[in-house]
């Protein structure tokens, strides 16, 4: 079996089981990578990961904050025109390639 499949599954299953994503925020502002056509949008899979890649950043002020599913898959979020979501890297960790969807094909994964 394909790792990038292992690793689908048990990203969609844990996020689907907690009910929603972490982000990395710094007050007011999101963590977020210049993408081809947009932002990519780094989401994890729990607040300790999230910490763990944050602590590995030269940016402070950098804290995990939790996204119920239904805002995440709605207009304030991957469905908002204002924040240009290109892909979303499912919990990324430092140093390493991390599994990439579209927004698109993360909303489909997540509705099902």
């Amino acid at each position: 079996m394909n790792v990038e499949i292992i690793d689908d599954r048990e990203f969609i299953t844990s996020v689907q089981e907690q009910g929603g994503v972490w982000v990395l925020m710094a007050g007011q502002s999101l963590y977020a990578l210049q993408a081809e056509g947009g932002w990519g949008l780094p989401v994890w899979s729990s607040a300790e990961k999230a910490e763990v890649f944050a602590e590995n950043l030269n940016q402070t002020g950098l804290s995990p904050v939790f996204v119920p599913m239904s805002n995440f898959l709605g207009a304030a979020w991957l469905g908002s025109s204002s924040l240009q979501i290109a892909d979303v890297l499912a919990s990324p960790c430092y140093g390493q390639e991390s599994l990439i969807y579209t927004a698109e094909e993360l909303r489909a994964r997540l509705n099902t």
